[in-house]
């Protein structure tokens, strides 16, 4: 009986393995065409479904042909093919759902990547908050670019260190909410991520005039380079 069972699950082997070749033929079109023999788009997919294909067929060959296994096998591999192909495919659109659900989960969250850059992911509101440090201590920023220095709000100045005796409201500046006074100060630090700027030109809000603080060009032109690339913001010390 064990001779019919074993040549039964040979041929369905084949016939697995048939149908598995004329499925890569039209996906991926002839492989023995340079075109697409490349490894700059398909390289990876084809070196990627050989690895499956070849664990695949070692489990079958030095295990028991059994149908119900080889059935229970192809189901298992072939779902996995599909995964890690539609996967592959859709790399850019998954990579940009992250950053959206690190920008969600995480909001002004700095993290330094391996070229020394800091990544920031926009907001679910569409901006970009910045968690930073003033002088010490944690201060969360709203990026942006319309602002020509650094802006704190009044609380957010005395948890810096500002004296409110040492504040002169002398400087006009042009608001959404019309002209008003700010007080001009110097940030000894401002931190983000792992990079710190020093000496940082500034100014200050009235008590109630503004509610958060700006990270404006003062702070940005102290950069090497910033740029905004979809929902992530990179800042370049």
């Amino acid at each position: 009986m064990d001779g019919p069972k074993k040549f039964r699950g040979l041929i369905v082997v084949l016939l697995v393995t048939a149908m598995a070749a004329v499925a890569f033929y039209a996906f991926f079109g002839d492989p023995t065409d340079p075109e697409n023999i490349n490894f700059d788009d398909t390289g990876p997919r084809i070196v990627a479904l050989s690895a499956l294909a070849f664990v695949f067929l070692a489990s079958v060959v030095f295990g028991q042909p059994k149908v119900r296994e080889i059935l229970r096998a192809t189901v298992f591999w072939g779902g996995l093919c599909v995964f890690l192909v539609v996967g592959y495919t859709y790399r850019t659109d998954l990579v940009q759902a992250g950053y959206r659900v690190l920008g969600a989960l995480a909001p002004g969250l700095a993290v330094t990547q391996p070229d020394g850059s800091i990544l920031i992911v926009r907001d679910a509101g569409g901006h970009f908050v910045v968690e930073g440090q003033t002088n010490g201590t944690r201060t969360r920023f709203l990026l942006d670019t319309g602002a020509s220095a650094v802006v704190l709000t009044y609380d957010a100045a005395r948890r810096a260190g500002f004296h409110p005796d040492d504040l002169s409201f002398t400087v006009p500046v042009s608001t959404a909410n019309g002209r008003t006074l700010v007080a001009p100060v110097r940030i000894e630090t401002l931190t983000i991520g792992d990079h710190t700027l020093r000496n940082v030109r500034g100014f200050v809000a009235r008590e109630g005039a503004l509610e958060g603080n700006l990270l404006g060009m003062s702070a940005l032109d102290r950069l090497r380079s910033w740029r905004i690339e979809g929902d992530r913001l990179i800042m370049t010390p």
